[in-house]
């Protein structure tokens, strides 16, 4: 396990470069042109947010002083921080749409309210039909699909194990319209549990250091206070070898949990862990279920 401990930038190269490109290739191995393939779009976006945090990490813009025995560059904290934001909600949205749902279609369901949830927000922009030539049709185009999503959405065969109190939690409509939309949810004990953005990461990623690694890329995101502090006391000075590893072992850990997360939906993915050489599935599988197997913050929602 040294390896997390030390020279973990480089861990996370290999991890990133061999192990998930691997895993990835078997998943995209068998095609798929229906709404599922947006699974294989969302391992797109965190294998490509990984690559960009890879080099943020390494430092960026080299200084005139390096030598050869010792490398200058800047360290964009902010950057950093918000895109290890990014990849953490990317990571939750594709565990909880595509693995946590136990049949195909409780998957397309939640697959479908995500989809009405963006295309709502997406409707929350000032834009009208003059604005520019295909303002109009992508308007329109965006209405229908409301409207023909809300309805495969009511019709779902999954729709009919949630009465309407239930329905009424993920989808609010109002004057024949769709007012608010709730992707992120629960089924417990017989209800609907709404979840907000840290729940979800709570849920999906149930350890206090990833919950705490989240609200402190929030506040580099949302430039709060702290953020700004801390960079007028870091500007200038040697960012420690501490702080960046203890950032990239938490990249690496979520990074693993996306890889055992494939493997479990994708029969081709699997066959190409087992493969891997024994120490690295004794140290993935460990990892996996330190995270998932002993976490206070799973069973707190287990319990709840």
């Amino acid at each position: 396990m040294d390896r997390f401990t030390k020279n973990t930038l480089f861990t996370y190269q290999d991890i990133i470069l061999n192990h998930l490109t691997k895993i990835y290739e078997a998943r995209k191995s068998t095609q798929r042109k229906d709404w599922t393939r947006f699974s294989d779009l969302l391992i797109d976006k965190f294998a490509i947010h990984s690559g960009t945090l890879f080099h943020l990490l390494y430092g960026v813009i080299e200084h005139k002083d390096s030598t050869a025995e010792y490398r200058k560059a800047a360290f964009d904290v902010f950057t950093v921080n918000s895109l290890i934001r990014t990849i953490l909600e990317t990571y939750s949205t594709f565990n909880h749409i595509f693995v946590l749902p136990k049949s195909d279609e409780e998957k397309e369901f939640r697959f479908l309210v995500w989809h009405l949830d963006g295309l709502i927000e997406k409707n929350k922009f000032r834009i009208q039909k003059s604005d520019f030539d295909l303002a109009e049709s992508i308007i329109d185009n965006d209405k229908r699909t409301i409207d023909e999503l809300t309805k495969k959405i009511f019709e779902s065969s999954f729709a009919r194990n949630l009465n309407a109190n239930q329905l009424d939690k993920l989808i609010e409509i109002k004057e024949s319209k769709v007012k608010r939309v709730n992707w992120r949810f629960l089924f417990k004990s017989g209800d609907v549990k709404l979840l907000s953005i840290i729940d979800l990461i709570e849920f999906t990623c149930p350890t206090r250091g990833f919950y705490n690694l989240y609200r402190y890329s929030s506040i580099h995101t949302h430039s709060g206070y702290i953020s700004v502090e801390q960079f007028e006391n870091q500007r200038g000075k040697i960012i420690s070898e501490q702080y960046v590893d203890s950032l990239t072992r938490m990249v690496i850990f979520v990074t693993i949990l996306l890889i055992k997360d494939i493997c479990s939906i994708d029969e081709n993915a699997e066959k190409v862990y087992l493969k891997f050489s024994q120490k690295d599935k004794t140290d993935f599988d460990g990892i996996n279920k330190a995270i998932r197997e002993n976490s206070d913050a799973l069973k707190k929602w287990k319990r709840d």
